[in-house]
């Protein structure tokens, strides 16, 4: 299931859809429509905007230029995170345009229902072409739950940052100096109609 954004991204999951939170009487306020508990398990960084996975805990980013088909590059990203109670589930993997992983790297957890984790990378040079999030162990889900000291962990995410994407796409040798060539003709062309 995919949903492209304008602002360059691309979401997709293994799941059956996305879901947004939202303000009570216009969305279902911090996932209650999927399990009553989810109010009370999960807090919000920015009110209201929770986002989560339908279906799997399991979350691709891939990156454009805003506005078009281009595949894109960005230097970094992060993701605000609710509720990681367990260790080392939690994360983020990055991968470049080549899809080789440019490390794993893991949000911190904290004892208690409704803490938030901040996790973000970022690299010297635009390299990154996707990001997996894996948050948690387990899909939201009815009667899902994850008490403090349960072995499932469910998780929701809050806000994300990220570089403007960049093209990945490099111009082939000469084809700058064409365009140059080109649009110098163009003048000398337009210079010598307006003579006439």
């Amino acid at each position: 299931f995919n949903v492209n954004s304008p602002r360059g991204v691309v979401f997709s999951t293994p799941g059956s859809g996305f879901q947004v939170s939202g303000n009570a009487g216009t969305a279902p306020v911090r996932f209650d429509n999927i399990d009553p508990l989810y109010s009370s398990t999960f807090s919000t960084f920015s009110a209201q905007r929770l986002f989560t996975a339908i279906g799997s805990n399991i979350l691709d980013v891939n990156f454009f230029v805003p506005g078009t088909a281009t595949s894109a590059l960005t230097r970094g990203f992060g993701a605000v995170f609710t509720d990681v109670d367990l260790a080392n589930l939690t994360s983020l993997q990055f991968f470049d345009a080549a899809n080789a992983s440019l490390g794993t790297f893991f949000a911190s957890a904290f004892a208690g229902s409704g803490t938030l984790s901040f996790l973000g990378i970022l690299f010297n040079a635009p390299i990154v072409s996707r990001v997996r999030i894996t948050s948690g162990n387990t899909a939201l889900g009815s009667g899902v739950s994850d008490q403090n000291g349960n072995s499932r962990d469910v998780v929701a995410m809050d806000d994300f940052i990220y570089g403007e994407p960049i093209s990945s796409v490099v111009p082939e040798p000469g084809t700058s100096a064409l365009v140059a060539s080109g649009l110098l003709a163009l003048g000398v062309i337009t210079r010598r109609r307006r003579r006439a």
